[in-house]
């Protein structure tokens, strides 16, 4: 064999702690001291911490019809495992392709242009629950109840005296207290908001409490007494620190109606 000859198998090659397998006509197995680790160039050593510092170690193979690399674990054990890192000392940055896991149990890869990004696993991903609806305001009950006081964070006294919301103001509602609002989880709530009563054309926008109002309507009307309904899918945030409000602004006097029926839930709770 000439210099610029290499063998069949690789030199970077995974064997048993501590032995090596010599190649050739008549040559034995050579039991040889196992090394604390393997560097750049070595046998990968099974059982031992393997350093390639900063080499890259490719492995080339598979077909169409086998894997490049096939992982099997014990009955009970899974077959591969990364070791978590805290998720501040991974790279902003990371190159295409790439996998890692947090300490927190987040699985992060490298996607397009070398973007760190998180994969939608059941563990990260938002999710939608029902709930029994539940009515959090009749600005019609206000003046005379206490019933939904619970719901009104703010803007109650910009309700009149006939129950109705005035024109270009709002009140901040919380859906705190309603059925699977874990901490932390709930990020926006499906609502259907129903204007009573109108006094004439106007809008109504539902909005995160913490955000400013958008140039935007939730539901519309044309003319006095009109009764009209919309299912809305709304922001929450923090409100006088309060979390899980939302905002009803009217541009125009009218009765306003809130129940809830839905929640979106954020995994894991932010």
């Amino acid at each position: 064999m000439s210099a610029d000859e290499q063998p069949s198998t690789s030199r970077r090659r995974i064997i048993k702690a501590g032995v090596v397998a010599g190649a050739g006509a008549g040559v034995g197995a050579v039991a040889a001291a196992a090394p604390a680790s393997a560097d750049p160039g070595d046998p990968v050593v099974l059982g031992a911490l393997n350093n390639a510092q900063s080499s890259e170690t490719v492995l080339l193979g598979g077909s169409s019809a086998n894997p490049t690399l096939a992982l099997r674990g014990a009955p009970g054990q899974a077959p591969l495992r990364f070791s978590p890192e805290p998720d501040n000392l991974l790279p902003a940055e990371m190159p295409t392709g790439s996998l890692a896991v947090t300490t927190e149990g987040n699985l992060v890869i490298g996607g397009r242009s070398n973007t760190k990004a998180y994969v939608n696993t059941s563990r990260w991903a938002n999710r939608t629950v029902a709930i029994p609806p539940t009515r959090i305001l009749d600005t019609r009950s206000v003046p005379t109840s206490t019933t939904y006081d619970k719901f009104i964070v703010g803007g109650r006294a910009n309700v009149d005296s006939s129950g109705r919301l005035k024109a270009k103001t709002a009140i901040q509602l919380t859906i705190s207290g309603l059925p699977d609002v874990t901490p932390g989880q709930a990020q926006a709530a499906y609502v259907n908001i129903t204007v009573a009563g109108t006094v004439a054309a106007g809008f109504l926008t539902a909005y995160s409490a913490q955000l400013p109002r958008p140039g935007t309507s939730s539901l519309n009307w044309w003319g006095p007494n009109q009764i009209l309904s919309n299912l809305v899918e709304v922001q929450v945030g923090t409100y006088s620190n309060r979390p899980y409000t939302f905002t009803i602004y009217t541009d125009s006097t009218t009765s306003v109606i809130v129940d809830v029926s839905g929640l979106i839930l954020a995994n894991p709770a932010s």
